[in-house]
């Protein structure tokens, strides 16, 4: 009997706290591995500096409970460059809103100003593992990530480690869809980790919103990378999603 009244005051005391969490300020750091393809050729080099230079990057993920942003922590030094490279081989293009059922960030301004849109991830794997980060119970998840360009359609593999404890469906780089916050996340060759978590702050976050640009698909951004008039048709033909948050 006490065995079971232990087990049920556990379970609200754990219901209790998950309750209670309103916001939070989660900090990632992020490894890059080598991609095989690039060892022995001209990209080896680059990569190597990317890789050596993710080490110096900081990304933070500020949410409450309907609504996320994910972004770069700027002013950290850099051994060679600004960290722009890194970026980019780790994912990252630039500050990500999310909500439930997508992200949006804006893309490169070389490619002019749109924001992207990415539908969450529906097909994830829930796994029997479960592992500790920062001193939070995390499960384990996978799924796949599909790109087609124009080199053709691949496939990636993504792992995710959540943590029902902090029941918000958020995590790095506009990734989420799962019973709990993803604390760490690996998308190929790139891996996020958490490294400071901070939950219910002191002040209310106020949360950026994107720039009121318009919003394309990812067809849409791949049809104005692989051509030099890319830009130009979609601005004539393309019909443009209208979600907004």
């Amino acid at each position: 009997m006490k065995v079971i009244l232990f087990v049920i005051i556990s379970f609200f005391t754990l219901f209790s706290s998950i309750a209670q969490i309103k916001n939070g300020k989660i900090e990632y750091g992020v490894t890059i591995e080598m991609i095989d393809g690039f060892k022995g050729g001209i990209l080896e080099k680059p990569y190597t500096e990317s890789m050596n230079n993710a080490k110096y990057l900081s990304f933070s993920l500020l949410f409450d409970k309907e609504y996320a942003v994910f972004s770069s922590n700027e002013g950290l030094g850099v051994g060679n460059g600004d960290g722009f490279m890194s970026k980019v081989s780790a994912g990252y293009m630039n500050e990500v809103f999310q909500n439930k059922d997508f992200s949006l960030t804006t893309v490169y301004k070389i490619y002019g100003d749109y924001l992207l849109k990415t539908e969450v991830i529906k097909d994830w794997s829930l796994v029997n593992e479960s592992k500790e980060i920062e001193g939070f119970l995390c499960y384990k998840a996978t799924s796949t990530k599909v790109v087609v360009n124009s080199k053709g359609t691949f496939q990636f593999p993504i792992i995710a480690w959540y943590c029902p404890k902090i029941p918000f469906s958020f995590g790095p780089n506009g990734y989420g869809n799962l019973p709990g916050l993803i604390l760490e996340l690996q998308v190929r060759n790139v891996v996020y980790g958490a490294k400071k978590i901070d939950l219910n702050l002191k002040k209310t976050p106020v949360l950026s919103k994107p720039k009121d640009y318009p919003v394309i698909t990812n067809e849409q951004f791949e049809e104005i990378i692989k051509t030099e008039k890319g830009e130009e048709n979609f601005k004539r033909g393309f019909v443009t999603p209208t979600d907004k948050f």
